[in-house]
């Protein structure tokens, strides 16, 4: 409480003690299993297909289940959604990659890999040409053969073998390309003193006049730390005009010292600067001070016309013959005779993934991403083999922690007709499993009438992502209580159903907690069932509906009372918890969500001493809430009398 010292009218701010429950989302969708390319062991959140193209490519055959998968989902409604691509670890897939070699000793110099493990990288090829802007730098051109020539997709240009540079080739390709990545490999030469020799003097007898300008000027760049401008006094040197070695050593001498004042870093204090003459040339070099991929002179003009010391000492870039870079020696070298179609990347390798990279996928990584409710599996089905077995894995995953739902794909085969079909199937007996049956027909992306004639126009796809989109869609429109099926749940994309289903057969397939897809006239090919694989095990959770508006009330209270842990066990907490509660699931009553006409009938919410905790619990720590709901279900079997009205 707060002290009053005085008398006067005092404000205060005092908490209502109301903390209100927010619904938690019921439809975030994480697809598990291979992909083509794209980020392996890791769960990559996305909101769009175009966000799947940009991290995991294009849909790369009529194979791709994966890409095939997030496609339909997004075009059935989806939104947010997890991309799981794993990989096998046992063997330790990699990604296709190929050295680039350095310019005179052919040692490896850079490693350049798709950025992405598998067999894909091996689709994409590189060239390296000489910038033309320095014989220090290259262009790095990736992209793909087709018909033997070479499409290009990214340019790199003007990279430098310079760590200092802004155009340093790690940093430009690894943070701008979709497709590479670059490393430095060890090297088997030494990094050098870069230096820079300016052009031979002509004029030997008229070296430096007295004509010359008091104070001349030029710009230096050492080692990439920036363009300084150094001037030379001429009067202080008090040079002779004729003796061109007396001058010329006053001349380089002047320079380094006035390089060296520009700071203290060893860079400019090991440069050195001399001047050179023997029968036949006269000239200036400058040389670094430090030996290594940052080692480099630059020379530009300075104020023009008689003061530009550069352009008389003939050091100016354009009359600079000789500039010898410290990387020089690894500077990825051009191959004039690969120009043409480009170099391949090679030695990507692709394994399947099994079930114990699965468990250590869904035990390491998606259990601890929390906001997920729905599974699916692309490529993974029921057949009784390795697919079976990796779905027991999410099965296993979904049934321990209670908060997400698994749609299970049958096999492309499968042809369910009877019981009997189901029952050899054998299904998993799960409140957490759903399966649909069954596959639908979509038309086939690589279908080309022209190019592609012998391609089949259509192609079969599991069910399950296009069954994740529906449960989103609904979900937004119409709350996770209301059953994902019915004839507002037409599917997008379905040209045809891989098995015609009619109500004979869902005779059969509904008690066993087969889902079918079925063709209603007027309506096209919509879900009709929703049920879950325990119908006959749990019957109390026997709808998809109900199993999800639990896990959406568990989830939603569970993360919206944390603030109670370590409040004191009495009275007012137990007070707020109830009415908290009580406001939230009165919210989903007045939308809907639950049976009866009035709350009371609807649901209820207790907690307190002698109702749901005796003092034992309270001495041990324990606040206990009790809540009942009365869960709506769907009406399967909606029944017409029609009674004829005969004599009055």
């Amino acid at each position: 409480m707060p002290t009053y010292l005085h008398p006067g009218v005092y404000v205060e701010e005092v908490s209502s003690g109301s903390r209100p429950i927010e619904g938690v989302s019921t439809s975030i969708t994480a697809f598990v299993g291979e992909a083509v390319k794209g980020p392996a062991g890791e769960a990559t959140l996305i909101q769009s297909w175009d966000d799947y193209i940009s991290s995991y490519g294009e849909i790369d055959s009529d194979s791709d289940a994966m890409g095939l998968a997030v496609q339909a989902f997004y075009q059935n409604g989806g939104k947010a959604a997890y991309i799981c691509r794993v990989v096998d670890t046992d063997i330790s897939p990699v990604a296709a990659f190929s050295h680039l070699t350095g310019e005179v000793s052919l040692a490896d110099a850079i490693k350049i890999s798709a950025n992405s493990v598998g067999k894909w990288g091996e689709q994409l090829y590189y060239r390296v040409v000489k910038a033309s802007t320095s014989q220090q730098k290259i262009d790095l051109e990736i992209g793909s053969q087709i018909d033997g020539e070479f499409k290009v997709s990214e340019i790199f240009s003007d990279l430098s073998m310079n760590p200092n540079s802004s155009q340093y080739i790690i940093t430009q390709v690894n943070e701008n390309s979709d497709v590479i990545q670059v490393e430095l490999e060890t090297l088997e030469v030494q990094y050098q003193f870069g230096a820079i020799t300016g052009e031979q003097i002509v004029s030997a007898n008229n070296f430096f006049t007295e004509n010359l300008s008091d104070t001349l000027t030029m710009v230096v760049n050492i080692n990439g730390l920036g363009a300084q401008r150094i001037s030379l006094d001429t009067d202080a040197l008090t040079l002779g005009g004729t003796n061109n070695a007396d001058d010329g050593d006053a001349v380089a001498e002047e320079i380094q010292r006035l390089v060296g004042l520009i700071s203290i870093d060893d860079e400019y204090q090991d440069f050195t600067c001399i001047y050179e003459t023997t029968s036949d040339e006269r000239t200036f070099i400058l040389t670094s001070g430090v030996a290594g991929a940052v080692s480099e002179v630059e020379i530009y003009d300075g104020d023009g016309g008689e003061s530009d010391l550069a352009s008389i000492l003939s050091l100016d870039s354009e009359a600079s013959t000789i500039t010898v870079h410290g990387a020089a020696n690894v500077i990825p070298q051009e191959d004039l005779g690969l120009l043409e179609q480009g170099t391949a990347l090679s030695g990507g390798v692709a394994n399947s993934p099994g079930s114990d990279d699965y468990t250590d996928f869904f035990g390491t990584v998606l259990k601890k991403i929390t906001d997920v409710s729905i599974i699916t599996m692309p490529g993974e089905t029921w057949d009784g083999a390795a697919g079976q077995a990796n779905i027991e894995v999410a099965k296993a995953h979904c049934e321990s922690l209670k908060s997400r739902m698994l749609i299970v794909d049958p096999a492309s085969t499968s042809t369910l007709v009877t019981s009997n079909d189901v029952d050899s199937l054998g299904l998993p007996s799960s409140t957490y499993t759903v399966l649909y049956y069954p596959w639908v027909k979509i038309s086939n992306p690589f279908f080309d009438k022209d190019l592609n004639p012998n391609v089949n126009k259509t192609l079969s796809i599991a069910p399950s992502a296009m069954v994740a989109g529906m449960w989103a869609k609904i979900d937004g429109n119409r709350g996770v209580w209301k059953a994902p099926a019915g004839v507002e749940t037409q599917l997008t994309g379905v040209s045809a159903l891989e098995a015609d289903i009619d109500a004979s057969d869902q005779d059969q397939l509904n008690p066993m907690g087969v889902n079918c897809i079925r063709k209603i006239p007027g309506f096209g090919s919509v879900l009709w069932g929703s049920r879950t694989l325990a119908t006959k095990a749990n019957p109390e959770w026997r709808y998809v509906p109900v199993r999800r508006t639990a896990i959406f009330i568990e989830r939603s209270i569970y993360e919206a009372i944390q603030w109670a842990v370590f409040e004191p066990n009495a009275h007012p907490l137990w007070s707020s918890l109830r009415a908290n509660i009580e406001n939230f699931m009165n919210g989903l009553f007045r939308a809907g969500a639950f049976q009866g006409q009035k709350a009371s009938d609807a649901f209820f919410v207790r907690c307190g001493k002698g109702d749901t905790m005796t003092q034992g619990d309270i001495d041990a720590g324990k606040v206990i809430v009790v809540i009942g709901f009365a869960p709506v279900k769907p009406a399967e079997f909606v029944i017409v009398r029609i009674q004829q009205i005969v004599g009055q």
